[in-house]
Parts: C-alpha cells; structure tokens; sequence
C-alpha cells in the first residue's frame, strides 16, 4: 500500500480484510503483553512508563513529561487494577499500531512485530497511542472531518516532540487550505485551554519536573545531544528538494527523529506504520542492547 492522500483511499484501506501477517502481528503483540504481566513480579522495570501515569492520579508526577489534559483518563484507569488498566492500555497500543499501519499504507506486521512494539508493552509507555491519534488525525483531514482530524492532534501532541512535531507535518502534507487546517485546530486549542482552566499553571509545574528530574536520554536517537540545534539543518533537505508527496512525508517523518532535542527510540513506532518499506526491520536492532548495552 501507499500513503493515501485522500479520504477514499484511506477508508479503503482501513477497510480491507486482516491479512495473514496482520493477525499473526496481532496475536503475537497480545500474547507478549500478556507474557509481560505473568512475568511482571519478576522484572522490576515493569510497566515503568504505565506506573508513572497512573501515580498521577494520586498527585505524584515524577517522571511524567506529558500534558495534563491526559489526567483524566488516566484517573480513570487508576480506578481499575493493574492487571486490568494495563491489559486495556496495552490494546489501546496494540490498536493504535495497527490503524495507523492500515491508514497511512505501512506494513503492520513489521510494526506489531518490532522491538518498538514489544518495548512499548513492556514498559508500557504511550507511543502506539500517538501513533494511532496521528492516523486518526490523517484520516479525518482526507476526509474532511476536521474535529476528528482536531481530537487526532490533540491526544498525539500530549506527547509534545512527537504529537505536535507528527501533526505539523500531517497539516503541512494534507491538500487543503489554510483556513481548513485553522479549523482542525480548533479541538486541540479547546483541550489546552480546557487543562489550563482545571489545572491552572501545569505548564510551569512540568518545566520544573523537566529542569529537576530530566528525561533519561538513555533510549534517545536524536542528534541533537551531539550537535545541538545544528541538527535541524537536515530539515532542509526535505522541505526544498523536490519530491513526490509520499517520499517528502516519509523525509520528513524520518528526520524528525533525528532533529527533536528528545526522540525515544520506541517512538519509532509512528516511522515504522508508514510506507517505508521493509527499511523498518532496522528498528529491531534494538535487541543488541543485550548485547552491547
């Protein structure tokens, strides 16, 4: 498949029936979350990135670095036990992966079978989510639905390198005008506004948790720890060079892991659902951290 730039194609896409790959993709992601919850006792980082956004519910935000417009859900599944609320987070990941492979034309069984896959499982984190609201935002711009396209952007840039940096270059590729692209904005600036009026001042909370207790680059591909914001000068490349509109979406995606000032490896995920090939089974050189650390 490609990169659908309009909304049939797209809807045709999403519609087509589970290929063999797909299922055997899915099965597999299941049965390794299920795996990861057998096993948690025994493994002390696990469910890390999950633990942290359920500890919000209790007031305690160590560790998070995303938008308080996402607290609500989360007190939502801290209601739940874990075993439950993570079974449910690891399909809305598992879920998320999968439609975004299917919107935007990539190779879902490479994508559900990745190291980025089975790392965002273990450690339940957020990255199959943001890819499947950045699916959901590109479906609705191809189909002209912009509060959908909106409620897309707005989960996707609760995790801000990734969901802003994914929505801006989706409203830069879609075929619609400015004042479209204004409207499906609406929803996202609602939202922000909305956290700022229930939680008032939680951008200067989260900068205090950034400055004290940085995120651990630790799992970071971006080249910006070594060459700072020189890195951004790759953006030029495929923002002038003159490309078909599929390659210039993928350039663009690609790059962005390499100039945000944090990428996290496992974010990879959004790269690995669009059409890119099987140039995606790079991700799984992720496994020689067993070797190499």
């Amino acid at each position: 498949m490609t990169l659908p730039f309009n909304g049939q194609q797209a809807t045709w896409n999403i519609r087509q029936r589970l290929t063999l790959g797909e299922l055997f993709g899915i099965a597999l992601a299941f049965s390794a979350g299920g795996l990861f919850l057998w096993f948690s006792p025994q493994i002390s980082y696990s469910f890390y990135d999950f633990k942290i956004y359920l500890n919000t519910a209790h007031g305690e935000f160590q560790g998070y670095y995303y938008a308080n417009w996402y607290l609500p859900f989360f007190a939502l599944l801290a209601r739940f036990p874990l075993n439950v609320s993570y079974l449910l987070w690891s399909g809305m990941n598992i879920f998320g992966v999968f439609l975004a492979a299917r919107i935007f034309g990539g190779k879902g069984i490479m994508a559900l079978l990745s190291y980025q896959m089975f790392y965002t499982l273990m450690y339940g984190g957020i990255s199959g989510v943001i890819a499947g609201a950045l699916a959901l935002c590109w479906w609705s711009l191809c189909n002209r639905q912009w509060h959908l396209a909106g409620l897309g952007i707005a989960i996707a840039s609760g995790k801000f390198q990734i969901g802003i940096t994914g929505s801006l270059i989706l409203l830069y590729m879609a075929d619609i005008s400015w004042k479209d692209k204004a409207r499906a904005l609406i929803v996202p600036a609602l939202v922000a506004l909305a956290s700022l009026f229930l939680y008032p001042g939680w951008p200067l909370q989260l900068m205090e948790n950034i400055i004290n207790d940085p995120p651990n680059a630790f799992g970071s591909i971006s080249l910006w720890r070594w060459f700072g914001p020189w890195s951004l000068l790759l953006c030029i490349p495929p923002l002038l060079i003159p490309l078909p509109p599929q390659r210039r979406f993928v350039a663009l995606a690609a790059t962005s892991a390499l100039v945000l000032p944090y990428f996290q490896q496992s974010d990879l995920l959004f790269l690995l659902a669009i059409p890119i090939g099987w140039l995606g089974l790079l991700g799984n050189l992720g496994y020689l951290l067993t070797i190499y650390g």
